[in-house]
C-alpha cells in the first residue's frame, strides 16, 4: 500500500472510474475486483479498514449450518464453495478447523436431526470437499476433544469441518491485493457530502479525520459499501431515502484456555433455538455470538453484562465441574451485522430468524449499494455489485476486463508452490533469529509473504522480537511494518486490528499501550503532546470495553 499521505494527495488529482465507500470486507472485495478488471478505483473508509463489522465476527469462513434451518440452500452451497476456494487463495490465513457438536442425553432426538443437517451440508459441498465429511463421535471421543465438557450430560457428538481465519487481517490482505493492482485506499476519510452537477453525481466531499482538512474525490461511478452506515449515506443524497438496514448486535467474549479446556471448536445449541461457538483463537478461547436488534450509536457498540452472562450460561450448561465466571472474561467486544430489513424499534429483539441474504440496489444518481452478506462470500458479492454497476454504466463495462480474483492469491503469493517455498524460507530464517514457534505461526498467518519483512526488522533491531503482551505471540516488530505498509495510523489500529490484542486480552493490552506508543511515536514523528493524547484515547477505549462487560461485578465487589 502507498503511504496514506501519498494516497490522499494522488486521490485529489485525478478522476477515478469507481469510488467505493466503506473499508470493510465488502468494500475491500469490490475494490480488489474492480482493480483486477483494469479499472481505476479509490476505496474510502471513515475510520480504519475493518474497524466496523468486519473485525468483530466469529472469524469463520463457513457454509453456515444455521442457514440450512432457514432453508437457504443456495446460500449455503455458495458459501461452502467459496470456503473451499479461499482455502486455496489464502492458505496461510484460511485454515481448516475441526468442530464438535455435543449431543446431550436429554436431546437425543436433536442429535438425529443434526446428523441429517450435516449430511445435507456434506452433500452441498460434495464436489469441493475431500476427506472432511462429518462423523459420529462417542462420549469418550467428545470429552477427549473438549475436556471442559461434562461427561455426565453428554451422550456423544458429531464432528464436522469448517475454516477459521482472522477477519480484520483478511480485510487488510484484500485491500493490499487491490492496491497491488492499482487501487488507491484511504482510511480516516469520512464522507461529508456529495457534489451533483447537471443531474449527475460527480464528486464525494470528505473530511480527513487524521491529518485534518477537507478533500474532494471525483469518479465516474459510485458504490455504497458502508454496511450499517449505508442508509445515512443515502440520506445525504436523498433525504426521503427509506432505511433498509436492520442492525443486529452480536457480542463475543474471550476467556483463557485454562478457563475452558478444548482442543476443538464447539458448536453448542442453546435453549432459545440458537447456537454458540466456542473457538480456540489467538491462544485463548472465543465464545459467541448473540443475535439481537440494535438501536444506538453505530460507531460504538459494546457488550453488556447481560449478554456476557448469557454466553457464560450457555457454555456452563455443557461444562463439567469447572464453570466459567465473569472474572474469567479477559476481553469482550460487540459488532453490528447490516441485515436487510426494517430497523428495530428497540434494542434486544431477537434477529436470528432475519434473512442473511444480501441485497444489491441502485439508489439516487445511479449509486449502487449492497447490504447484508457474509465474510465468506465477499468475492461473489463484489462480482454481483460490479455486474449491477456495469448495467448502469455501459462505458465502464466496455473497458473492463474479466475479473481475476478467482485466481488471485492473498498474502503476496503467486501460486501454491511459491507459498510452500516462501513459508519454508521464513520458518528457517525465524529459527535462526530464535523466533518462538507460536510467533512464527502468527506472523505467517497474519502477513503471509510479508512475514519475511518483519523478520528483517528483527534482524536489524533484535529488541523488537519482544512480545507486545506477555502471554500472546504478536511482537513489537510488527508495529513499524504495519505503519509503513498497512496504513496503521493510530494505536487503536495496531492493537485492535493489525494485531488483535485489544480483542484478545484487554488487561494486558492496556498495560502495553505506553510501550507501543513510544515505538509508534518514533515511527510517525509524534511529539510528546500527540503521544499523550493517543495513549489517553486508546486507554479510554480499552477501559470502556472492560467496564461495559464487568459493571455489575465491580458493583458487587464494592458492596463486599
Amino acid at each position: 500500500m502507498k503511504p496514506r499521505s501519498q494516497a490522499v494527495q494522488e486521490a485529489q488529482s485525478k478522476e477515478f472510474d469507481i469510488a467505493v465507500i466503506g473499508g470493510g470486507i465488502v468494500g475491500a472485495g469490490i475494490a480488489q475486483d474492480a482493480a483486477s478488471r483494469g479499472l481505476s478505483v479509490v476505496l474510502l473508509e471513515k475510520r480504519d479498514f475493518a474497524s466496523g463489522t468486519s473485525s468483530k465476527t466469529t472469524k469463520l469462513i463457513h457454509g453456515g449450518l444455521r442457514y440450512l434451518e432457514q432453508l437457504h440452500f443456495g446460500l449455503t452451497r455458495q458459501l461452502l464453495h467459496e470456503r473451499a476456494l479461499l482455502e486455496k487463495l489464502a492458505p496461510h490465513m484460511v485454515r481448516d478447523f475441526s468442530f464438535v457438536l455435543p449431543i446431550l442425553k436429554a436431546k437425543r432426538f436433536f442429535g438425529f436431526k443434526a446428523e441429517l443437517g450435516l449430511t445435507l451440508y456434506d452433500l452441498l459441498a460434495m464436489d469441493v470437499i475431500k476427506d472432511h465429511r462429518h462423523s459420529r463421535l462417542s462420549q469418550r471421543q467428545v470429552i477427549e476433544s473438549a475436556p471442559g465438557l461434562s461427561k455426565d450430560q453428554i451422550v456423544g457428538g458429531l464432528r464436522f469441518h469448517d475454516c477459521i481465519t482472522d477477519d480484520s487481517r483478511l480485510v487488510v490482505e484484500v485491500v493490499k491485493s487491490a492496491c497491488s493492482m492499482g487501487a488507491t485506499a484511504i482510511n480516516y476519510a469520512e464522507v461529508t457530502g456529495f457534489q451533483v452537477e447537471n443531474g449527475s453525481l460527480v464528486a464525494i466531499k470528505c473530511h480527513d479525520c487524521y491529518a485534518g482538512g477537507d478533500m474532494e474525490i471525483r469518479a465516474k461511478a459510485y458504490i455504497n459499501a458502508a454496511g450499517i452506515w449505508s442508509d445515512k449515506l443515502m440520506q445525504m443524497l436523498d433525504p426521503s431515502w427509506r432505511p433498509r438496514c436492520s442492525p443486529a448486535k452480536g457480542i463475543h467474549i474471550m476467556v483463557p484456555q485454562s478457563a475452558f479446556e478444548t482442543n476443538s471448536a464447539l458448536f453448542l445449541p442453546t435453549l432459545d433455538g440458537r447456537y454458540v461457538f466456542v473457538v480456540p483463537w489467538q491462544r485463548a478461547v472465543m465464545i459467541g455470538t448473540t443475535d439481537t436488534g440494535y438501536v444506538g450509536d453505530n460507531d460504538n457498540p459494546l457488550a453488556n453484562v447481560d449478554e456476557v452472562d448469557y454466553l457464560i450460561s450457555v457454555v456452563n450448561s455443557y461444562s463439567g465441574a469447572r464453570k466459567i465466571t465473569r472474572e474469567d472474561v479477559i476481553a469482550s467486544w460487540a459488532g453490528l451485522r447490516p441485515l436487510v430489513g426494517t430497523p428495530p424499534s428497540e434494542s434486544g429483539q431477537a434477529t436470528g430468524s432475519v434473512s442473511r441474504e444480501h441485497l444489491i440496489y441502485v439508489g439516487p444518481y445511479r449509486v449502487v449499494g449492497l447490504l447484508g452478506g457474509k465474510l465468506t462470500n465477499y468475492r461473489i458479492m463484489a462480482d454481483e455489485v460490479l455486474t449491477k454497476l456495469f448495467a448502469e454504466h455501459p462505458d465502464l463495462a466496455a473497458r473492463a476486463t474479466p475479473s481475476r480474483t478467482e485466481r488471485t492469491m492473498l498474502g503476496g503469493f503467486n501460486d501454491k508452490q511459491e507459498f510452500l517455498t516462501v513459508t519454508a524460507h521464513i520458518a528457517a530464517r525465524a529459527r535462526k533469529l530464535s523466533i518462538e514457534p507460536a510467533t512464527l505461526d502468527h506472523l505467517i498467518a497474519s502477513y503471509g509473504k510479508d512475514a519475511d519483512e518483519i523478520l528483517s526488522i528483527v534482524e536489524k533491531e533484535p529488541e523488537l522480537a519482544e512480545r507486545v503482551c506477555p502471554d500472546f505471540p504478536p511482537i513489537m516488530a510488527e508495529i513499524p511494518f504495519c505503519i509503513v505498509n498497512e496504513s496503521a495510523m493510530l494505536l487503536e489500529d495496531l492493537l485492535f486490528r493489525r494485531m488483535r490484542m485489544g480483542l484478545v486480552h484487554q488487561g494486558q493490552c492496556l498495560e502495553a499501550v505506553p510501550r507501543v506508543a513510544n515505538l509508534v511515536r518514533s515511527c510517525l514523528g509524534w511529539d510528546e503532546a500527540r503521544t499523550k493524547v493517543e495513549i489517553e484515547n486508546t486507554e479510554s477505549i480499552i477501559n470502556e470495553h472492560i467496564a461495559a462487560s464487568h459493571t455489575f461485578q465491580k458493583r458487587e465487589l464494592q458492596k463486599r
